[in-house]
Formats: C-alpha cells, structure tokens, sequence
C-alpha cells in the first residue's frame, strides 16, 4: 500500500493547462559596483495563487533570505 501524499499542489489545481506561475518573486538587494553601491532587484522564486486566497511561494534553490520579498503578477499576452 502506498503513502502518497494527497494535498493539491498549487501549480496543477488551477492553473494545469500551463503549469506557469501566477507570481514572480523579487527582492532588492544592495551590491557593490566600482563607484559605489547599487540596488539590484534579483528574482528569488515563484508564487501560485493556491486554495482560499492563499499563496504558495517556492524559492529558487536553497538559499537565505533576509528582508522583504516582493510578488509581482506575471504579465501574460491577453493583460495590457
């Protein structure tokens, strides 16, 4: 008998025909460049809109993360 995990996963409930997010995840970070510093904004990871107005984040790989992480709507073709 198997233990299969039985919770809907947010990329394949809604939104299956695509698989795409509805979310693009940023952070702004400060780097250093030859005259100074600069702020970056570096994509952290995905988001899909998941079941009672909750949202599913997924990071990008292992990785810390400090500070505030923004959601962006992705833009499709039929949006302007």
């Amino acid at each position: 008998m198997s233990n299969e995990n039985t919770q809907t996963n947010p990329s394949t409930s809604e939104n299956s025909e695509s698989n795409q997010p509805d979310y693009i995840a940023m952070q702004y970070r400060v780097v250093r460049i030859e005259d100074g510093w600069r702020t970056r904004k570096e994509r952290i990871g995905a988001a899909w809109k998941g079941d009672k107005n909750s949202i599913c984040f997924r990071p990008s790989g292992k990785q810390i993360i400090e500070g505030d992480v923004y959601l962006y709507p992705v833009e499709t073709d039929n949006q302007q």
